[in-house]
């Protein structure tokens, strides 16, 4: 099997077919990687995060430095990486979080805190602002006739 490495067009026209990923956060000792819907507007990608107040999830977020966002497909094979610091997103930008999530986020169907009461869950937005972006394409290797 081989390995292409993606154009950054390529990987610009994968992040915006795609909507969910494996985002990966760490305190620095342990890892934290939850799969997680996306919108991406070419820059950035926003992801609207649910939470309740003791959330695992935004405890790893504060002590994240560089998070990493994994892509992938199995038909074809390809994946993209995206590393960079995570944020919240300023209430100035929230409609375009808004709009790119709307764009292309794979929109769960299920509760994620289905033992809370939705009165009680957070939705906040953040962003992760891509610093390294890589991206394969996988195939077989052409036979060579001898």
């Amino acid at each position: 099997m081989t390995a292409t490495a993606l154009t950054r067009d390529e990987i610009d026209a994968f992040l915006r077919e795609q909507g969910s990923g494996v985002l990966s956060l760490t305190d620095g000792a342990e890892t934290y990687a939850v799969p997680e819907s996306f919108g991406y507007d070419g820059g950035d990608l926003y992801f609207q995060l649910v939470s309740e107040p003791d959330s695992e999830k935004l405890a790893f977020i504060e002590t994240t430095d560089v998070a990493t966002l994994t892509v992938f497909t199995d038909t074809p094979a390809r994946s993209v990486l995206v590393r960079g610091p995570l944020e919240s997103v300023p209430d100035a930008d929230r409609a375009r979080a808004s709009s790119a999530i709307a764009a292309n986020a794979t929109i769960p169907t299920l509760n994620v805190s289905p033992d809370s009461p939705t009165e009680a869950l957070s939705f906040e937005f953040y962003r992760l602002v891509p610093q390294d972006l890589t991206g394969r394409a996988f195939g077989i290797t052409p036979s060579r006739d001898n």
